[in-house]
């Protein structure tokens, strides 16, 4: 049997041992590779959570900018309260604060103010003096992650008398006789309409809103219409009840072509001329020695460069009483000049309103005239200030002190050929002004006053010295702006708590009327201003207190034929110390990089 021999070869691996080592290799490169793997996913997840910390407080920080954004000009805001950013308000600012983080802040203007006609929003097509500011705000958190933004904003100014009315409260127009009214309204609070004849030729505005209806009683006259684009009158058929929000722009939108706009419009309130907390009634106040200097640049009194002060009780003889303060290097009339411009009329005739007869001081404006013109620049007057002292109710000599302006056909000149001039009077008193005022060569002009009545060219005293005669007004005209006091119906009777409320007489009687007008004419152009209720014209518009003259019987009203005046959108004729309201429109934001 043949022999078999087997061949040993020692370095040969069995295929079997291959596989095994293989396998291990596997393994260890797999747990190699997973461990990069996991390494690799615990740096990526450590770097998440670093990066998402950064940008958590990155984020932070930026809204904190963005915050300290609003707060500045939430501060540019209150600093426009009286009318206008200046140089004494930006230098005011305070740097916002918000715990974990400090503010840097820096405010400027960035461009001289300039005026023009406002072109966007819900007062395009006034005319506005323009103040551009940029506040730039820097907030850091407490490891030094900082954010800033640059916000741009407008400072807007509009002069009181760029409007043809112009209410810090309730606005209530509800005329029996037709009225015909050209000019811009505003509110700063509600508008109630209603009547069968008053048409409205420009826009509407108010930051609250538009009732179709009295605030009185349950009324709801049909013959409210407002001018569209067109020109052509539309009849007012809804209001912020019947419509809310949108659905009021839309209805307005369609009707008016947005010529009716309240809050829900984007209509912002516009802030008066006086420093913040201060009484609107200040504007006409008398002066007083402790008033700051933000109040003494507001009060009508501080800005006239002729001031007088007159008790009363001095009437009879008013020009060797009264005290004078003019401006450094303006003349005072002498005693012939002025007794031809101030007389002293007490107890001067009846008011059917007020049931009693005011202690006049008239003022005779041709006489002035006169004076100022013998040599304008000397005796220039722009603003005049009459502060009657020492009412009495008890006294029938010295109980209802008032003013009244006569013979004011034509004021006095310019004091330069290049200059329009002007003349406005103001006092706390109440204000009568008698027969046609500003008619001839034109100048501008107004009236600040508790409140205002308007005698007609007809007008005689000794006609109003018994109460049951009423004398036949004849057509009026009176070219001057208006800034007083008005009555306020006292509630909404349709709010729950008002009880029967009594009718303030509204726009229609804002200026008062004191005659049997029996559809003659009243024409008026100029602009009407009410910051406040009057103080001292307390009598009602219906007179409850006279029985006599029981629902308003002491006059008639007159045709209301009342415009605003379109000079006073050039910046150069408006009346002497015309107030501003002011709003702080943001126009650009960027955060910095």
């Amino acid at each position: 049997m043949p022999s078999t021999s087997v061949r040993f070869h020692p370095h040969r691996r069995s295929p079997l041992r291959g596989r095994r080592g293989f396998a291990l290799e596997a393994v260890l490169l797999l747990m190699l590779l997973f461990g990069i793997i996991i390494t690799a996913g615990l740096t990526a997840v450590n770097t998440l959570s670093r990066t998402s910390v950064v940008d958590y407080r990155s984020s932070q920080t930026s809204y904190a900018a963005e915050g300290g954004a609003d707060d500045i000009m939430s501060q540019l805001d209150a600093a426009m309260q009286d009318g206008v950013i200046s140089n004494e308000d930006i230098l005011g600012l305070t740097n916002p604060t918000l715990p974990g983080f400090t503010f840097n802040t820096n405010t400027e203007t960035t461009a001289l103010p300039i005026a023009k006609t406002i072109t966007s929003g819900p007062f395009a097509g006034l005319i506005s003096l323009n103040q551009p500011i940029d506040v730039r705000v820097t907030a850091t958190d407490v490891i030094n992650n900082s954010a800033a933004v640059v916000l741009s904003v407008n400072a807007q100014s509009i002069p009181l008398f760029q409007f043809g009315v112009f209410y810090e409260e309730d606005l209530e127009i509800l005329p029996g006789a037709p009225m015909n009214f050209v000019g811009w309204v505003h509110s700063n609070s509600n508008i109630y309409l209603s009547s069968n004849d008053v048409r409205f030729q420009s826009q509407l505005t108010t930051p609250d809103s538009v009732f179709w209806q009295r605030k009185d009683r349950n009324d709801q006259l049909p013959g409210v219409r407002i001018n569209n684009a067109a020109g052509s009158a539309v009849r007012l058929d809804f209001d912020s009840r019947t419509h809310l929000g949108a659905s009021f722009v839309n209805r307005s939108t369609l009707k008016f072509n947005n010529r009716l706009m309240t809050g829900a419009s984007g209509v912002r309130p516009l802030n008066l001329p006086l420093p913040t907390g201060t009484d609107a009634y200040t504007l006409i106040e008398p002066r007083a020695a402790g008033d700051p200097e933000m109040v003494r640049d507001v009060k009508m009194a501080w800005k006239a460069d002729w001031y007088i002060e007159l008790d009363v009780g001095d009437l009879g003889d008013p020009c060797d009483d009264m005290v004078q303060v003019r401006a450094a290097g303006r003349a005072l009339p002498p005693q012939a000049n002025c007794e031809a411009i101030f007389r002293g009329r007490p107890n001067g005739f009846y008011d059917g309103r007020e049931d009693l007869r005011p202690d006049l001081l008239d003022i005779d404006i041709g006489a002035l005239r006169a004076w100022v013109n013998g040599d304008p620049v000397n005796n220039r007057v722009d603003i005049l200030y009459v502060h009657l002292r020492g009412a009495n109710p008890a006294s029938t000599s010295r109980d209802y002190p008032a003013v009244r302006l006569v013979n004011g056909a034509q004021l006095p000149n310019s004091w330069s050929p290049v200059e329009a001039g002007g003349l406005s009077v103001a006092t706390s008193a109440p204000l009568y002004v008698q027969g046609d005022y500003n008619t001839t060569a034109w100048k501008p002009a107004a009236f600040f006053a508790d409140a205002i009545t308007f005698l007609s060219n007809s007008w005689s005293d000794g006609n109003q010295a018994n109460y049951a005669r009423r004398p036949s007004a004849n057509l009026t005209t009176v070219e001057a702006a208006i800034a007083a006091g008005h009555s306020a119906t006292t509630c909404d009777w349709q709010r729950a708590g008002c009880a029967i409320p009594v009718y303030g007489g509204g726009l229609e009687n804002f200026p008062r009327f004191l005659e049997d007008w029996g559809g003659r004419t009243f024409r008026y152009v100029g602009s009407l201003v009410s910051l406040f209720e009057s103080r001292q014209s307390q009598g009602d518009w219906g007179n409850s207190i006279n029985p006599g003259f029981g629902n308003g019987a002491y006059y008639a009203a007159p045709r209301r034929d009342w415009s605003f005046d379109i000079r006073f959108r050039d910046p150069r004729l408006l009346p002497p110390g015309t107030p501003r309201v002011g709003t702080v429109i943001q126009t650009a934001f960027r955060p910095i990089y």
